[in-house]
């Protein structure tokens, strides 16, 4: 059995694959079997994402991901690492529109909110390079589009001699990580459907109990 631990770019997992879908209540552990060969023993998940901001249009969006992260973090072999979500004004030229000088709202900006999410990938970069120095797995498999863990991916299988998985969940193609990869595929758009948590999560022994979120 070869040894494995997974690690999700959470965000790049949502907009590339959950966004404008049912199937946001994903069970990472699933999704990593059913994407791996039987050979493979899943030694650990490592789950990056962030805290997001409440969203003017939805005041909710937080309090749904706060009851999805926490029912990753009663899940067997989930760890959840966190980076942070900065939340900036800025000028910007409407959608259909041509700024002449984004500096001056006069001049055809407008001001609008940015949502960032930062440190995640940085987050995973290290922990997996970490792992590779530090841990006797076989393989490292990450789900992610990011062409910038392809440096990442490179140093792994070079100079540590390990297999490096990826499976990135947008429809096209990442060229850096296809060539730094020792195997690469795009994620299935039908996979996540068949990897959902089960609406209720008991949780303790007290009969507490996670439901999911019934937008999801």
């Amino acid at each position: 059995m070869k040894r494995t631990i997974v690690y999700i770019d959470g965000y790049n997992l949502y907009y590339g694959l959950l966004k404008g879908t049912q199937n946001k209540w994903l069970d990472p552990v699933a999704l990593a079997r059913a994407l791996l060969r039987d050979d493979h023993e899943i030694i650990a998940v490592k789950y990056f994402t962030a805290y997001i901001k409440t969203y003017p249009h939805d005041q909710a969006a937080s309090e749904r991901q706060n009851v999805y992260l926490q029912a990753l973090s009663h899940m067997d072999k989930v760890k959840v690492v966190y980076g942070f979500y900065r939340k900036s004004n800025v000028l910007m030229p409407p959608l259909n529109g041509v700024c002449k000088a984004c500096d001056q709202l006069e001049h055809g900006c407008v001001r609008v909110v940015k949502l960032e999410e930062k440190k995640s990938d940085v987050n995973l970069a290290v922990s997996i390079m970490i792992d590779a120095a530090q841990t006797d797995a076989d393989c490292f498999a990450i789900i992610t589009g990011d062409s910038d863990q392809a440096g990442a991916v490179e140093a792994i299988r070079y100079h540590y001699r390990k297999t490096v998985l990826v499976f990135n969940p947008h429809e096209g193609d990442s060229i850096h990580l296809k060539r730094a990869a020792s195997y690469y595929r795009n994620i299935p758009r039908d996979l996540p459907a068949k990897c959902q948590l089960p609406k209720e999560i008991p949780i303790g022994n007290q009969g507490n109990v996670i439901h999911r979120p019934d937008a999801w």
